[in-house]
């Protein structure tokens, strides 16, 4: 019997983000084993260490892992009292919130500059979105700027874009 809010019935039982948990496990489980097979296409390494394969499959492998945990962890859960297929839209503002950030950070970064506009959008996604207190927010917003400017360009030697203010 099918139901209006969104669970179904079948066995007793309703099922909903425990289903579709478990169904994302798979996907990502048989994703997870695709990434392994292609990544031994790769060449070895000419040199001493590893190669271009390294990465991606040790990637797969920990992608199937947490795959697994995520079903496992699916299939123990009770089932939901009251399952809902789409989020409420009070629970979708914080993603268009969050994407129209990214989407000013995009547009923003080369007038502002790497640094402002990361500032800028890190204090966006704590204060506005997160709602942190403002404190922390600017801390937080102002460390991670510095930080990452200083990774990227002293330590990694990647230039980043200048604003209209020189920095």
């Amino acid at each position: 019997m099918r139901r209006l809010n969104g669970g179904q019935r079948h066995g007793g039982k309703r099922y909903g983000m425990r289903r579709a948990d478990q169904i994302t496990a798979i996907v990502l489980f048989v994703g997870s084993l695709v990434l392994m097979r292609e990544s031994r296409k790769l060449p070895p390494s000419g040199t001493f260490g590893p190669g271009p394969e390294f990465l991606p499959f040790w990637l797969g492998i920990l992608m199937a892992a947490l795959a697994v945990t995520l079903f496992l962890q699916a299939r123990r859960r009770a089932p939901a009292a009251e399952a809902r297929v789409f989020p409420r839209l009070r629970a979708l503002l914080p993603i268009g919130a969050t994407l129209a950030g990214l989407a000013a950070y995009i547009s923003l970064v080369e007038i502002l500059g790497f640094l402002l506009a990361t500032g800028l959008l890190t204090a966006f996604l704590l204060g506005v979105v997160e709602r942190e207190r403002w404190a922390v927010t600017l801390v937080v917003a102002v460390a991670n700027s510095v930080i990452l400017q200083t990774v990227f360009r002293t330590l990694l030697g990647v230039s980043l874009p200048k604003g209209f203010l020189g920095f």
